[in-house]
């Protein structure tokens, strides 16, 4: 069963229908950049946390979703489609690569598996925090249309866990951290990105 994601979006079935999206239809077209981690010893979770932003924009089948981390690969393949040893009728051919209209540019500013929690640290009850500082950019003007900082915690008690970020596997770089409060963390942020970038409208 899908399961509801914000505004009435649904976490099921997006990424089939978002390939099935007009060029020049009403969607956006939209490219999640590598996150920047501005703290220390947090390891590799910028790559992490800016894909799992990516495929929680695809589920919400508000945009169409862009490949950029990747896009090497991409674009390995169309030069392998022109090699001549590729069947031409089904190989990817050059040009034909979408265009973003919108970046999410991203820089990991808190993560902690420890923050306050205020009174309840003192009877044991541990809080771990995330936050984002998150600019949309204008692919076309390189304009800065929409600055936030959104945020997710979590405690061990189990509080604050999403119903909208569908609960697949963490990427690589942020695996250490399953079934943790801290994976609650992520998660919620990942959530409160999402929410805002459905609410701007743009």
């Amino acid at each position: 069963m899908s399961r509801g994601t914000p505004d009435g979006c649904f976490a099921g079935g997006g990424r089939a229908r978002s390939q099935q999206e007009s060029v020049d239809g009403p969607k956006k077209r939209i490219a999640v950049m590598p996150f920047d981690v501005k703290v220390h010893k947090a390891g590799s979770i910028g790559n992490g946390m800016s894909d799992m932003l990516a495929d929680a924009l695809v589920n919400t089948n508000r945009f169409i979703v862009l490949e950029r981390q990747n896009a090497k690969d991409v674009m390995a393949e169309q030069d392998f489609g022109r090699s001549g040893r590729v069947k031409k009728e089904t190989a990817p051919q050059i040009g034909e690569l979408e265009g973003a209209q919108l970046l999410i540019r991203g820089a990991v500013t808190v993560f902690e598996p420890e923050c306050s929690a205020g009174t309840l640290a003192v009877i044991g009850v541990k809080q771990a925090c995330v936050a984002i500082n998150m600019r949309i950019i204008d692919a076309k003007t390189g304009r800065v249309v929409n600055a936030t900082t959104v945020d997710g915690s979590a405690m061990t008690a189990g509080v604050g866990l999403t119903a909208n970020v569908p609960s697949m596997a963490l990427p690589l770089g942020l695996g250490g951290w399953s079934k943790t409060p801290m994976e609650r963390a992520i998660r919620n942020c990942i959530d409160s990105a999402v929410q805002h970038i459905v609410k701007t409208g743009l």
